[in-house]
């Protein structure tokens, strides 16, 4: 299974624009029809997600004004989701339907994230392997682009996608740019650092608690440190790579229900939206879904991209982590023997 965050992460469209020497901006965003008139779009910060502009849809374009100091990556919001783009000086057009780029730094980034997207579909490459792939492509991003807009963009992903410990991230950290180390993102990366450090293996587990929209509390140790192995799956009901992994938890069930628990928490989801797809994909064991989207599990097991699982033995010691079953499954077969 690929790891989903990259999911997220290529799925971009880009600005086409005419170079100025000004610092001065002018982005028309074009709509490929008028169905979002009247509605209000949101110029976001990637890295803090504060919103930095708003404007008006009128019929099926809308326009932002304003000057920029140093170019940035940010995130256009709007009724249909989040569309990323470099901010830098000139004249925009922000084509929605087709993604076109002819800017300098947008044409660099399009090229970018075409490559991560092979990466992404190339079905040979196993799952360890795609997220080094990542990795290493988001290293020589930032390498090339220190300088620029994409470099922070680049930087950031590539601590997404590697697993550094606590004890790794200062030292690769120290690597960039002085002004890196503040980025929220960054900031972010350095706590899963340490949650991934003591939810690693060899690690008593972490309790965390659930409330469902029942008012009652679930909480892991419920599960975990009973005596049988568990294996916990962090999941969502949009995540595809998630919805694929039930195949492979439904076959595990079915060979060892009796000598190991499943736990699948929906996470990052909507809970109508995980109940719904508890029914659709089958999930017949044990399923935890909260009153509100989840993030506070994740947070404490240093999560950064699902399907994430941890295998428990019967004392809850983590033997085990992995995206998807499939690096998990010797162990698997060893402790429900």
């Amino acid at each position: 299974m690929k790891k989903l965050f990259l999911l997220m992460m290529v799925a971009v469209s880009v600005v086409a624009c005419k170079q100025t020497t000004s610092t001065g901006y002018k982005i028309t965003v074009a709509y490929p029809d008028d169905s979002l008139n009247g509605d209000t779009v949101y110029l976001t910060s990637y890295d803090s997600g504060d919103t930095l502009q708003t404007a008006v849809i009128n019929g099926n374009t809308c326009l932002l004004e304003g000057t920029v100091e140093k170019s940035y990556y940010a995130r256009l919001l709007d009724a249909n989701g989040r569309h990323g783009f470099i901010v830098e000086p000139g004249e925009y057009t922000f084509n929605l339907a087709d993604g076109t780029a002819n800017s300098p730094l947008n044409t660099k980034f399009q090229a970018i994230t075409k490559e991560m997207e092979t990466v992404e579909q190339d079905t040979t490459i196993a799952e360890d392997e795609t997220n080094d792939a990542f990795a290493a492509l988001a290293w020589k991003a930032f390498e090339e682009n220190r300088d620029n807009a994409i470099g922070p963009w680049a930087f950031y992903n590539h601590l997404m996608y590697k697993e550094y410990n606590e004890a790794q991230i200062d030292s690769v950290i120290a690597l960039a740019p002085a002004e890196y180390a503040n980025m929220v993102r960054v900031q972010k990366a350095k706590i899963a650092a340490h949650q991934l450090t003591v939810t690693g293996v060899g690690q008593p587990f972490t309790d965390f608690a659930v409330t469902g929209q029942d008012g009652k509390t679930v909480r892991l140790s419920d599960f975990v440190g009973k005596g049988k192995p568990v294996l916990l799956d962090f999941w969502a009901s949009w995540c595809p790579p998630c919805r694929a992994e039930m195949t492979n938890l439904k076959a595990i069930k079915v060979k060892h229900g009796d000598k190991l628990d499943i736990v699948s928490v929906a996470v990052w989801d909507a809970p109508e939206a995980s109940r719904k797809a508890v029914d659709e994909l089958g999930m017949t064991w044990n399923v935890v879904i909260g009153n509100k989207n989840l993030t506070e599990p994740t947070d404490l097991y240093g999560v950064k991209g699902i399907p994430t699982l941890v295998l428990f033995d019967g004392k809850g010691t983590i033997v085990g982590r992995g995206y998807g079953c499939e690096p998990l499954i010797e162990k698997i077969e060893s402790l429900a023997q």
